[in-house]
Protein backbone atom coordinates (compact mmCIF):
# COMPACT_ATOMS: atom_id res chain seq x y z
CA UNK A 1 0.00 0.00 0.00
CA UNK A 2 2.84 2.39 0.86
CA UNK A 3 4.38 1.81 -2.56
CA UNK A 4 1.04 2.60 -4.19
CA UNK A 5 0.78 5.89 -2.32
CA UNK A 6 4.36 6.83 -3.13
CA UNK A 7 3.89 6.14 -6.84
CA UNK A 8 0.69 8.19 -6.92
CA UNK A 9 2.30 11.14 -5.19
CA UNK A 10 5.40 11.04 -7.39
CA UNK A 11 3.12 11.12 -10.43
CA UNK A 12 1.04 13.89 -8.89
CA UNK A 13 3.93 16.18 -8.07
CA UNK A 14 5.97 15.43 -11.16
CA UNK A 15 3.23 15.77 -13.76
CA UNK A 16 3.33 18.50 -16.37
CA UNK A 17 0.94 21.42 -16.51
CA UNK A 18 -1.11 20.03 -19.42
CA UNK A 19 -1.94 16.85 -17.47
CA UNK A 20 -2.98 18.47 -14.21
CA UNK A 21 -6.70 17.75 -14.46
CA UNK A 22 -6.15 14.03 -14.76
CA UNK A 23 -3.61 13.97 -11.93
CA UNK A 24 -5.77 15.98 -9.52
CA UNK A 25 -8.31 13.15 -9.47
CA UNK A 26 -5.76 10.39 -8.82
CA UNK A 27 -7.25 7.86 -6.44
CA UNK A 28 -5.27 5.48 -4.27
CA UNK A 29 -6.34 2.67 -2.02
CA UNK A 30 -4.85 4.49 0.94
CA UNK A 31 -6.91 6.24 3.55
CA UNK A 32 -6.94 10.03 3.68
CA UNK A 33 -4.81 9.94 6.82
CA UNK A 34 -2.13 7.88 5.07
CA UNK A 35 -2.18 10.21 2.09
CA UNK A 36 -1.97 13.23 4.38
CA UNK A 37 1.07 11.80 6.15
CA UNK A 38 2.94 11.35 2.85
CA UNK A 39 1.96 14.81 1.62
CA UNK A 40 3.17 16.31 4.91
CA UNK A 41 6.46 14.50 4.49
CA UNK A 42 6.94 15.75 0.93
CA UNK A 43 6.18 19.35 1.88
CA UNK A 44 8.48 19.24 4.90
CA UNK A 45 11.30 17.81 2.78
CA UNK A 46 11.01 20.70 0.31
CA UNK A 47 9.84 18.51 -2.58
CA UNK A 48 6.44 20.20 -2.88
CA UNK A 49 4.97 22.08 -5.81
CA UNK A 50 1.62 23.73 -6.45
CA UNK A 51 -0.18 20.41 -6.94
CA UNK A 52 1.17 19.03 -3.67
CA UNK A 53 -0.48 21.84 -1.73
CA UNK A 54 -3.62 21.48 -3.83
CA UNK A 55 -3.81 17.76 -3.11
CA UNK A 56 -3.20 18.28 0.61
CA UNK A 57 -5.97 20.87 0.66
CA UNK A 58 -8.31 18.28 -0.91
CA UNK A 59 -7.38 15.69 1.70
CA UNK A 60 -7.79 18.15 4.57
CA UNK A 61 -11.22 19.09 3.21
CA UNK A 62 -12.25 15.42 3.25
CA UNK A 63 -11.01 15.19 6.84
CA UNK A 64 -13.00 18.32 7.79
CA UNK A 65 -9.77 20.19 8.57
CA UNK A 66 -11.12 23.34 6.94
CA UNK A 67 -8.65 25.87 8.32
CA UNK A 68 -5.66 23.77 7.23
CA UNK A 69 -7.28 23.12 3.87
CA UNK A 70 -7.74 26.85 3.32
CA UNK A 71 -4.07 27.57 4.10
CA UNK A 72 -2.98 24.89 1.62
CA UNK A 73 -5.22 26.03 -1.21
CA UNK A 74 -4.08 29.62 -0.72
CA UNK A 75 -0.47 28.41 -0.98
CA UNK A 76 -1.44 26.54 -4.15
CA UNK A 77 -2.87 29.76 -5.60
CA UNK A 78 0.27 31.70 -4.67
CA UNK A 79 2.35 29.20 -6.63
CA UNK A 80 -0.03 29.24 -9.62
CA UNK A 81 -2.82 31.87 -9.60
CA UNK A 82 -4.12 30.70 -13.00
CA UNK A 83 -5.18 27.20 -11.92
CA UNK A 84 -9.00 27.13 -12.15
CA UNK A 85 -9.54 24.10 -9.92
CA UNK A 86 -7.82 25.82 -6.99
CA UNK A 87 -10.48 28.55 -6.97
CA UNK A 88 -13.25 25.95 -7.01
CA UNK A 89 -11.59 24.04 -4.17
CA UNK A 90 -11.18 27.28 -2.22
CA UNK A 91 -14.89 27.95 -2.75
CA UNK A 92 -15.79 24.48 -1.45
CA UNK A 93 -13.64 24.95 1.65
CA UNK A 94 -15.11 28.38 2.39
CA UNK A 95 -18.61 26.95 1.97
CA UNK A 96 -17.86 24.29 4.58
CA UNK A 97 -16.47 26.96 6.90
CA UNK A 98 -19.75 28.87 6.57
CA UNK A 99 -18.23 31.85 4.73
CA UNK A 100 -20.85 31.92 2.00
CA UNK A 101 -20.04 35.28 0.37
CA UNK A 102 -16.34 34.48 0.07
CA UNK A 103 -17.26 31.05 -1.29
CA UNK A 104 -19.25 32.76 -4.04
CA UNK A 105 -16.35 35.11 -4.80
CA UNK A 106 -13.95 32.19 -5.23
CA UNK A 107 -16.41 30.29 -7.42
CA UNK A 108 -16.81 33.35 -9.65
CA UNK A 109 -13.01 33.59 -9.90
CA UNK A 110 -13.00 30.01 -11.18
CA UNK A 111 -15.71 30.85 -13.73
CA UNK A 112 -13.85 33.99 -14.87
CA UNK A 113 -10.81 31.80 -15.58
CA UNK A 114 -12.86 29.57 -17.86
CA UNK A 115 -14.08 26.80 -15.55
CA UNK A 116 -17.51 25.46 -16.48
CA UNK A 117 -18.67 22.34 -14.69
CA UNK A 118 -21.42 20.75 -12.64
CA UNK A 119 -19.73 21.23 -9.24
CA UNK A 120 -19.19 24.94 -9.85
CA UNK A 121 -22.81 25.78 -10.70
CA UNK A 122 -24.26 23.57 -8.02
CA UNK A 123 -22.11 25.33 -5.43
CA UNK A 124 -23.10 28.75 -6.75
CA UNK A 125 -26.80 27.84 -6.75
CA UNK A 126 -26.70 26.59 -3.16
CA UNK A 127 -24.67 29.57 -1.98
CA UNK A 128 -26.98 32.12 -3.59
CA UNK A 129 -29.97 30.32 -2.13
CA UNK A 130 -28.44 30.53 1.35
CA UNK A 131 -28.05 34.29 0.90
CA UNK A 132 -31.64 34.58 -0.40
CA UNK A 133 -30.31 35.83 -3.73
CA UNK A 134 -32.88 33.86 -5.64
CA UNK A 135 -32.35 35.60 -9.00
CA UNK A 136 -28.67 34.67 -9.05
CA UNK A 137 -29.51 31.19 -7.79
CA UNK A 138 -31.97 30.80 -10.68
CA UNK A 139 -29.27 31.65 -13.23
CA UNK A 140 -26.87 29.19 -11.64
CA UNK A 141 -29.43 26.38 -11.57
CA UNK A 142 -30.19 26.86 -15.25
CA UNK A 143 -26.49 26.42 -16.02
CA UNK A 144 -26.43 23.43 -13.68
CA UNK A 145 -29.34 21.76 -15.48
CA UNK A 146 -27.52 22.28 -18.78
CA UNK A 147 -24.75 20.09 -17.40
CA UNK A 148 -26.94 17.55 -15.64
CA UNK A 149 -30.71 17.30 -15.97
CA UNK A 150 -31.13 15.22 -12.81
CA UNK A 151 -33.82 14.81 -10.17
CA UNK A 152 -31.54 16.32 -7.54
CA UNK A 153 -30.96 19.44 -9.62
CA UNK A 154 -34.64 19.75 -10.49
CA UNK A 155 -35.41 19.55 -6.79
CA UNK A 156 -32.86 22.29 -6.13
CA UNK A 157 -34.55 24.34 -8.84
CA UNK A 158 -37.83 23.85 -6.96
CA UNK A 159 -36.20 25.19 -3.79
CA UNK A 160 -35.02 28.27 -5.64
CA UNK A 161 -38.43 29.06 -7.15
CA UNK A 162 -40.07 28.46 -3.79
CA UNK A 163 -37.78 31.12 -2.32
CA UNK A 164 -38.90 33.40 -5.17
CA UNK A 165 -42.50 32.68 -4.04
CA UNK A 166 -43.21 31.17 -7.44
CA UNK A 167 -44.97 28.16 -5.98
CA UNK A 168 -46.40 26.95 -9.28
CA UNK A 169 -42.96 26.67 -10.91
CA UNK A 170 -41.56 25.09 -7.75
CA UNK A 171 -44.30 22.44 -7.79
CA UNK A 172 -43.62 21.79 -11.47
CA UNK A 173 -39.90 21.32 -10.76
CA UNK A 174 -40.55 18.93 -7.87
CA UNK A 175 -42.99 16.82 -9.89
CA UNK A 176 -40.49 16.65 -12.77
CA UNK A 177 -37.86 15.52 -10.27
CA UNK A 178 -40.16 12.68 -9.20
CA UNK A 179 -40.72 11.71 -12.85
CA UNK A 180 -36.95 11.58 -13.44
CA UNK A 181 -36.16 9.65 -10.25
CA UNK A 182 -39.08 8.30 -8.18
CA UNK A 183 -36.63 7.07 -5.53
CA UNK A 184 -35.37 10.54 -4.53
CA UNK A 185 -37.11 11.53 -1.26
CA UNK A 186 -36.50 15.27 -1.32
CA UNK A 187 -39.17 16.39 -3.85
CA UNK A 188 -41.86 14.33 -2.10
CA UNK A 189 -41.09 16.03 1.21
CA UNK A 190 -41.01 19.47 -0.42
CA UNK A 191 -44.43 18.89 -1.98
CA UNK A 192 -45.73 17.68 1.37
CA UNK A 193 -44.57 20.91 3.01
CA UNK A 194 -46.27 22.98 0.30
CA UNK A 195 -49.61 21.19 0.57
CA UNK A 196 -49.84 20.15 4.22
CA UNK A 197 -51.98 23.14 5.23
CA UNK A 198 -53.87 24.08 2.08
CA UNK A 199 -54.48 20.53 0.84
CA UNK A 200 -53.73 17.93 3.56
CA UNK A 201 -55.15 15.08 1.49
CA UNK A 202 -52.73 15.74 -1.37
CA UNK A 203 -49.88 16.25 1.09
CA UNK A 204 -50.56 12.84 2.61
CA UNK A 205 -50.68 11.30 -0.85
CA UNK A 206 -47.07 12.33 -1.53
CA UNK A 207 -45.88 10.82 1.75
CA UNK A 208 -47.81 7.61 1.13
CA UNK A 209 -46.52 7.44 -2.44
CA UNK A 210 -42.92 7.53 -1.28
CA UNK A 211 -43.52 5.07 1.57
CA UNK A 212 -45.02 2.63 -0.92
CA UNK A 213 -41.56 2.48 -2.50
CA UNK A 214 -39.49 2.81 0.69
CA UNK A 215 -41.55 1.68 3.65
CA UNK A 216 -38.64 1.86 6.11
CA UNK A 217 -37.67 5.50 5.58
CA UNK A 218 -37.69 6.90 9.11
CA UNK A 219 -38.11 10.55 8.14
CA UNK A 220 -41.19 9.79 6.07
CA UNK A 221 -42.63 7.51 8.74
CA UNK A 222 -42.36 10.40 11.20
CA UNK A 223 -44.12 12.66 8.70
CA UNK A 224 -46.83 10.01 8.44
CA UNK A 225 -47.15 10.13 12.23
CA UNK A 226 -47.58 13.91 12.03
CA UNK A 227 -50.37 13.42 9.50
CA UNK A 228 -52.14 11.00 11.84
CA UNK A 229 -51.72 13.40 14.76
CA UNK A 230 -53.16 16.29 12.74
CA UNK A 231 -56.17 14.05 12.10
CA UNK A 232 -56.32 13.33 15.84
CA UNK A 233 -55.57 9.67 15.11
CA UNK A 234 -53.19 9.60 18.05
CA UNK A 235 -53.19 5.81 18.39
CA UNK A 236 -51.88 5.45 14.84
CA UNK A 237 -49.21 8.10 15.44
CA UNK A 238 -48.15 6.34 18.64
CA UNK A 239 -47.91 3.02 16.79
CA UNK A 240 -45.37 4.52 14.37
CA UNK A 241 -43.38 6.06 17.21
CA UNK A 242 -43.25 2.72 19.02
CA UNK A 243 -41.79 1.08 15.92
CA UNK A 244 -39.12 3.80 15.85
CA UNK A 245 -38.34 3.58 19.55
CA UNK A 246 -34.55 3.83 19.14
CA UNK A 247 -34.93 7.06 17.17
CA UNK A 248 -37.60 8.51 19.46
CA UNK A 249 -35.67 7.81 22.65
CA UNK A 250 -32.74 9.94 21.46
CA UNK A 251 -34.80 12.99 20.48
CA UNK A 252 -36.41 15.34 22.98
CA UNK A 253 -38.64 16.69 20.19
CA UNK A 254 -40.00 13.24 19.34
CA UNK A 255 -40.41 12.34 23.01
CA UNK A 256 -42.42 15.53 23.45
CA UNK A 257 -44.58 14.62 20.47
CA UNK A 258 -45.28 11.15 21.81
CA UNK A 259 -46.00 12.55 25.27
CA UNK A 260 -48.50 14.97 23.71
CA UNK A 261 -50.24 12.15 21.85
CA UNK A 262 -50.72 10.21 25.08
CA UNK A 263 -51.85 13.39 26.83
CA UNK A 264 -54.50 13.94 24.17
CA UNK A 265 -55.72 10.39 24.86
CA UNK A 266 -55.99 11.26 28.59
CA UNK A 267 -53.24 8.75 29.39
CA UNK A 268 -51.53 11.13 31.76
CA UNK A 269 -49.22 8.63 33.49
CA UNK A 270 -47.54 7.70 30.20
CA UNK A 271 -47.50 11.31 29.03
CA UNK A 272 -45.78 12.27 32.28
CA UNK A 273 -43.17 9.53 31.98
CA UNK A 274 -42.25 10.47 28.40
CA UNK A 275 -42.09 14.19 29.14
CA UNK A 276 -39.80 13.55 32.11
CA UNK A 277 -37.58 11.38 29.90
CA UNK A 278 -37.39 14.29 27.47
CA UNK A 279 -36.30 16.58 30.29
CA UNK A 280 -33.34 14.32 31.07
CA UNK A 281 -31.53 15.67 28.01
CA UNK A 282 -32.56 19.30 28.42
CA UNK A 283 -34.25 20.36 31.62
CA UNK A 284 -33.77 24.13 31.25
CA UNK A 285 -34.86 25.19 27.77
CA UNK A 286 -37.21 22.28 27.01
CA UNK A 287 -40.33 24.34 27.61
CA UNK A 288 -42.71 21.97 25.84
CA UNK A 289 -41.69 19.04 28.04
CA UNK A 290 -42.01 21.13 31.21
CA UNK A 291 -45.52 22.18 30.21
CA UNK A 292 -46.46 18.57 29.49
CA UNK A 293 -45.13 17.50 32.89
CA UNK A 294 -46.97 20.30 34.67
CA UNK A 295 -50.24 19.62 32.86
CA UNK A 296 -50.03 15.85 33.34
CA UNK A 297 -49.38 16.28 37.06
CA UNK A 298 -52.31 18.68 37.25
CA UNK A 299 -54.61 16.10 35.66
CA UNK A 300 -53.22 13.43 38.00
CA UNK A 301 -54.12 15.76 40.90
CA UNK A 302 -50.50 16.15 41.93
CA UNK A 303 -51.08 19.86 42.28
CA UNK A 304 -48.12 20.89 44.41
CA UNK A 305 -45.61 19.13 42.15
CA UNK A 306 -47.32 20.59 39.10
CA UNK A 307 -46.99 24.03 40.63
CA UNK A 308 -43.22 23.56 40.99
CA UNK A 309 -42.85 22.99 37.25
CA UNK A 310 -44.98 26.01 36.37
CA UNK A 311 -42.96 28.16 38.77
CA UNK A 312 -39.73 26.95 37.16
CA UNK A 313 -41.06 27.97 33.75
CA UNK A 314 -42.02 31.42 35.00
CA UNK A 315 -38.68 31.83 36.74
CA UNK A 316 -36.87 31.03 33.49
CA UNK A 317 -39.11 33.37 31.45
CA UNK A 318 -41.25 35.83 33.37
CA UNK A 319 -43.07 36.77 30.13
CA UNK A 320 -44.28 33.24 29.38
CA UNK A 321 -47.98 34.07 29.07
CA UNK A 322 -49.18 30.46 28.84
CA UNK A 323 -47.24 29.33 31.91
CA UNK A 324 -48.36 32.41 33.86
CA UNK A 325 -52.00 31.84 32.95
CA UNK A 326 -51.94 28.13 33.78
CA UNK A 327 -50.07 28.77 37.04
CA UNK A 328 -52.68 31.35 38.03
CA UNK A 329 -55.49 28.89 37.32
CA UNK A 330 -53.68 26.19 39.29
CA UNK A 331 -53.15 28.52 42.26
CA UNK A 332 -56.85 29.40 42.26
CA UNK A 333 -57.73 25.72 42.06
CA UNK A 334 -55.40 24.93 44.98
CA UNK A 335 -56.88 27.80 47.01
CA UNK A 336 -60.43 26.64 46.24
CA UNK A 337 -59.64 23.06 47.20
CA UNK A 338 -57.96 24.27 50.40
CA UNK A 339 -61.11 26.21 51.32
CA UNK A 340 -63.25 23.14 50.62
CA UNK A 341 -60.95 21.09 52.80
CA UNK A 342 -61.22 23.59 55.62
CA UNK A 343 -65.00 23.58 55.33
CA UNK A 344 -65.09 19.79 55.42
CA UNK A 345 -62.89 19.77 58.49
CA UNK A 346 -65.20 22.25 60.15
CA UNK A 347 -68.26 20.15 59.28
CA UNK A 348 -66.49 16.98 60.42
CA UNK A 349 -65.60 18.65 63.68
CA UNK A 350 -69.20 19.67 64.21
CA UNK A 351 -70.49 16.19 63.34
CA UNK A 352 -68.09 14.33 65.60
CA UNK A 353 -68.07 16.66 68.58
CA UNK A 354 -70.33 15.80 71.56
CA UNK A 355 -73.49 17.89 71.87
CA UNK A 356 -73.41 20.54 74.59
CA UNK A 357 -74.76 19.50 77.98
CA UNK A 358 -78.16 21.01 78.64
CA UNK A 359 -78.69 21.86 82.29
CA UNK A 360 -82.16 20.90 83.44
CA UNK A 361 -83.92 23.06 85.93
CA UNK A 362 -86.03 21.53 88.70
CA UNK A 363 -89.55 22.69 88.10
CA UNK A 364 -90.37 22.22 91.77
CA UNK A 365 -87.93 24.88 92.77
Amino acid sequence: MKQLILIALILLCGCKRHSRHSMVSIETEASENDALAYLDEMIESGEANQLTYFKRAEVNLKLNNYSRALIDVQKSLELDPTYQESYLLQSQILFNKGDIQQSINSALQAEQRGLRNYELYKLLAINYLKLNEADNAEKAIQRLLDFNYSAENLSLKGDIYLSLKDTATAISSYTKAIDVSPELPRPYESLYQIYKYKNPTLAERYISSYLNKNDDNQSFLLLQADIYANRKSYDSAISIYKNLKEVVDTSSVLLNNMSLYYYQLNQYDTALMLAKNSLLSDSITNREAQLLVARSLDNLREYNESKLYYEALVKYDSTDAIALDELDKLNRKIAYLWRLQQQERTFDSIRTSAPPVVERKDVNQ
